[in-house]
């Protein structure tokens, strides 16, 4: 009858098949939920592949330099679309806030 050379106790067991398993619970937790969990574990560990770090540099706003290279009726149409865009959001503000005042009225 061959002696075993390294007795573990129940916990080192457990500990060992947690260190396997957890990552791979986690990994199948979060693809259920619809989400990235490698790329959740490659922030949390801040770790970047090649795409992620191509696509940073790409979306990085321009700089004053870039600016100056738009011509004038590009800088008004933005302008403009500015306007328009805060214009819309000062109407649902004062929509909310419409709303607001009628639920504390109502509940008071």
């Amino acid at each position: 009858m061959a002696r075993r050379k390294y007795k573990l106790t129940g916990f080192a067991r457990f500990f060992i098949v947690m260190l396997f398993l957890a990552p791979v619970a986690y990994l199948a937790a979060s693809y259920i939920n619809g989400e990235d969990g490698v790329a959740k574990i490659q922030e949390l560990l801040n770790w970047e592949n090649e795409k992620t770090a191509a696509e940073k540099t790409t979306t990085l706003p321009s700089t004053t330099s870039g600016t100056e290279k738009l011509s004038a009726k590009d800088l008004e149409e933005m302008v403009f679309a500015l306007k328009d865009s805060l214009r819309e959001k000062n109407i649902e503000i004062h929509e909310l806030r419409r709303q607001i005042r009628i639920l504390k009225g109502s509940s008071e």
